[in-house]
């Protein structure tokens, strides 16, 4: 992973969040959807975080296969779990529908490139599967944010 990445500053401003706690009082409903949320963002992103470091640097695509396949089993995995949030009117749930088609899409992207995928260097898959994964992250948050809200600008201040 390189430092100062999409991935490390998110894993921070989640983490910052969680230790700020939700206090000693009883916490309402959108605190308890809010703190499984970001345990489960810091999950997805230390796991991506995985993927990012362990990318092979070779240009055998036998030994490119079996780390591309986990990724995207993975990735595939986050279009279908935790479908469920804050209730939505009519406007987020077309919010929701909009992203989830992006997410959707920037995986059949990478999908269709990796399909025919041939190195040219021993370092081109991590540089591509990091660039990938930044994608896939960037789009992910964004739909998730349509079921539970966290913003990190705000609350990292």
């Amino acid at each position: 992973m390189r430092k100062g990445s999409l991935m490390a500053n998110l894993l921070d401003k989640y983490l910052g969040i969680l230790d700020a706690g939700i206090g000693n009082t009883k916490p309402s409903p959108e605190q308890i959807w809010r703190h499984q949320e970001l345990w489960y963002r810091v999950s997805v992103l230390e796991t991506f975080q995985m993927f990012d470091r362990s990318a092979p640097k070779s240009m055998d695509i036998k030994a490119l296969v079996t780390h591309y396949q986990m990724m995207d089993a993975f990735t595939q995995n986050l279009t279908q779990e935790r479908r469920f949030g804050t209730a939505a009117d009519e406007n987020i749930q077309k919010q929701r529908e909009t992203v989830h088609g992006s997410l959707l899409r920037v995986i059949q992207d990478y999908r269709r490139r990796f399909g025919s995928f041939a190195p040219g260097s021993d370092t081109q898959y991590q540089s591509d599967i990091h660039n990938t994964i930044i994608t896939v992250i960037t789009v992910w948050v964004e739909y998730r944010n349509t079921y539970v809200m966290v913003n990190t600008k705000k609350e990292a201040a």
